[in-house]
């Protein structure tokens, strides 16, 4: 809703939004930069995206409230990122 606000209801469907810690290890910078910016168009707008976690098949909504970046080696990458589920109309 913006200025850090956000709409909660605690009553009615989508009650258990689920959140994922990721880890993307040993990526190339290629690789890591294209995950970046990514990221980083949709923390501008702050639009969704669609993602479908491990060992499911349905594919959700979700926000990246928050990443990291590390250069462990040279010419490697590891990105941490949390994902948070969000329900639109």
């Amino acid at each position: 809703m913006g200025d850090g606000y956000e709409l909660r209801v605690t009553v009615g469907l989508n009650q258990n939004p689920k959140k994922w810690d990721l880890q993307f290890n040993y990526l190339t910078t290629t690789n890591a930069d294209t995950i970046e910016a990514f990221l980083d168009a949709r923390a501008a707008d702050g639009a969704s995206f669609t993602w479908t976690p491990p060992d499911t098949t349905t594919s959700y909504k979700w926000v990246c409230d928050s990443w990291q970046k590390e250069i462990p080696y040279p010419n490697r990458v590891n990105i941490t990122a949390s994902f948070r589920q969000v329900f639109e109309t």
